[in-house]
């Protein structure tokens, strides 16, 4: 297993394992994000950290030259095929969220409405409840981190491909 396999390894179950607890914890309270993603933001460094400086020192061509190895063409076409799909994901997130949010927003107004009785509403009486805009914001970014995960997953993919012939 080369150096950037290895290395999409630990990203890919880093980010699995921080941000899977992160929004295991995040969806029951939507409220309770500050410190904690400042907590997984500063555990997934730690992690990633440590891996690539053991993965260095393991690595024999890194010991003998003191550099991690260049990428090739087949790496560079490896990372954009990966990049391409995982744009593909966060793009269909995005415009998800965009939609949902559009038609959401709506329905709050005229649950609003039904509770003033019939009063006429006006925009200062429009409000979404705090608990649910931060719930869509935390989709938006388990959006974004679903895109990191199929981004290194494809790569670990390919990278397992051409391992297997």
């Amino acid at each position: 297993m080369g150096f950037q396999e290895k290395s999409a390894w630990a990203c890919l179950l880093g980010i699995a394992l921080v941000f899977t607890v992160y929004f295991a914890i995040v969806f029951r309270s939507p409220t309770a994000f500050v410190g904690l993603f400042v907590l997984a933001v500063i555990v997934q460094v730690i992690l990633l950290a440590v891996f690539h400086t053991v993965n260095a020192i393991m690595s024999h061509s890194i010991r003998k030259t003191g550099d991690a190895p260049p990428r090739d063409e087949l790496d560079r076409m490896i990372e954009l095929r990966a990049a391409k799909i995982s744009g593909v994901i966060l793009g269909m997130v995005v415009i998800s969220w965009c939609i949902i949010a559009m038609f959401g927003a709506p329905v709050q107004e005229i649950a609003l409405a039904k509770a003033l009785d019939g009063a006429e509403l006006s925009t200062t009486q429009f409000a979404i409840p705090l608990a649910n805009v931060l719930l869509a914001v935390h989709m938006l970014f388990a959006g974004f981190v679903m895109a990191n995960l199929v981004y290194y997953g494809s790569i670990v993919v390919s990278y397992r491909k051409l391992a297997n012939g």
